[in-house]
């Protein structure tokens, strides 16, 4: 098959392997695959490291660089909004006029703004697409931007964010989700079929055992005005103050990180708190093997990064229902309280730390499960689904 993965940009956290890892297995197993990116955004040239880890090999073409020039010098982002763009509407046009008929025989629009392309290339150049989404739109607008200023006008974007998920889904022959949680949201927006595909990871080798390791809290993502990491405050506050807590990731915008670091030195944590920056693969498996927990406060379609950290024989917490707690078992493998429950939260962690020995065994647990959800069992996954709908 000729497959490409489109998505509108090469966003920091989990795209360069969501993006990389699945096209250099199809490759391997035989299939012509490459990248579609809308716009280059920069930050491969920023931070080589953690790109270049999982994008290495990998054919990209950056749809954009191939218009007109002042075709690019138009873009501009609609106020209010982080990532919502005139080149997503734009895309609907260029890509049927850069893309020929048949040059791929089935495309993977990552989140529903990339689904203007495939639009246009599913009606003018017959180019199948499915849609692997994450959350509704309508979800992720009441989870973020209720927030926000834009609070004033949440009616009228509510309104907007139904017909995107609407649009996105319709054109979709099948819609690629990471899990349960918006199942039920997913059916009251289509009748579509929806096709779960659970994340890889990097499973360790060799499991590190807990007298060996720190006892720290590790968390890691993209830090957004959707999801600062304030609640790791707090959190240390009703916790033993031997437990630190070290914090990976991207900030978007920087601003957001100095708000961060002001606040730890207001609440004399300074001892405490670790920032580690943006983390390649292999970072994230050492940090991953040094400590106990890792502890992603915020509920997920799915969260990639618990299961990183379960394939390094970690302890794990994130709000229940997440994707990623299909695999796992409750107070076996894991705890998963319920989400905003911040008391609940707070006593998982303390019983976590207090008996190091059941800790232990929950973190093995979690690791002979993570184990078994590598990259090549997800593109083997991806490569069933595809062949399902691509003469469909």
């Amino acid at each position: 098959m000729k497959i490409a993965i489109l998505v509108d940009e090469l966003a920091p956290g989990s795209a360069p392997k969501l993006i990389g890892q699945p096209l250099r297995n199809l490759k391997k197993m035989g299939h012509t695959c490459e990248a579609v990116v809308l716009v280059d955004n920069g930050s491969r040239q920023r931070f080589p490291d953690v790109y270049d880890y999982h994008l290495k090999d990998v054919k990209i073409r950056y749809l954009f660089n191939e218009a007109p020039a002042w075709l690019k010098r138009i873009d501009f982002k609609f106020p209010g909004f982080s990532f919502f763009s005139l080149h997503h509407i734009l895309s609907l046009f260029v890509a049927p006029i850069l893309i020929k008929k048949e040059e791929y025989d089935i495309i993977v629009a990552h989140c529903q703004y990339s689904a203007f392309a495939c639009w246009g290339l599913k009606i003018l150049r017959k180019i199948p697409y499915l849609l692997l989404v994450w959350d509704p739109s309508t979800y992720t607008l009441k989870k973020i931007y209720t927030k926000t200023r834009l609070r004033f006008i949440y009616p009228l974007l509510y309104i907007f964010a139904f017909i995107l998920d609407k649009v996105s889904t319709i054109g979709a022959r099948a819609l690629i989700t990471s899990g349960s949680l918006h199942h039920e949201r997913f059916k009251k927006i289509t009748f579509k079929n929806l096709e779960d595909l659970y994340p890889g990871c990097f499973p360790s080798s060799v499991f590190v055992p807990y007298s060996q390791r720190e006892r720290a809290i590790l968390t890691f993502d993209r830090w957004d005005i959707g999801n600062k990491p304030s609640v790791f405050l707090e959190l240390l506050k009703n916790i033993d103050p031997g437990i630190k807590l070290k914090i990976g990731g991207f900030w978007h915008p920087n601003s957001l990180k100095e708000d961060f670091l002001l606040e730890v030195g207001k609440q004399n944590l300074q001892e405490r708190v670790e920032l580690l920056g943006p983390l390649n693969e292999d970072k994230i498996k050492e940090l991953c093997s040094k400590v106990i927990l890792h502890l992603h406060p915020n509920e997920e379609a799915f969260g990639m990064q618990t299961l990183e950290a379960a394939s390094c024989g970690c302890c794990v917490i994130i709000p229940r229902g997440s994707g990623v707690t299909d695999l796992f078992t409750h107070s076996v493998h894991g705890f998963f309280p319920y989400k905003n429950d911040f008391s609940e939260l707070v006593k998982y962690v303390k019983i976590i730390f207090s008996d190091i020995a059941k800790s232990e065994v929950m973190g093995r647990g979690a690791w002979e499960i993570a184990k078994k959800y590598t990259w090549e069992r997800y593109a083997l996954r991806l490569e069933q689904i595809l062949r399902r709908y691509v003469s469909e």
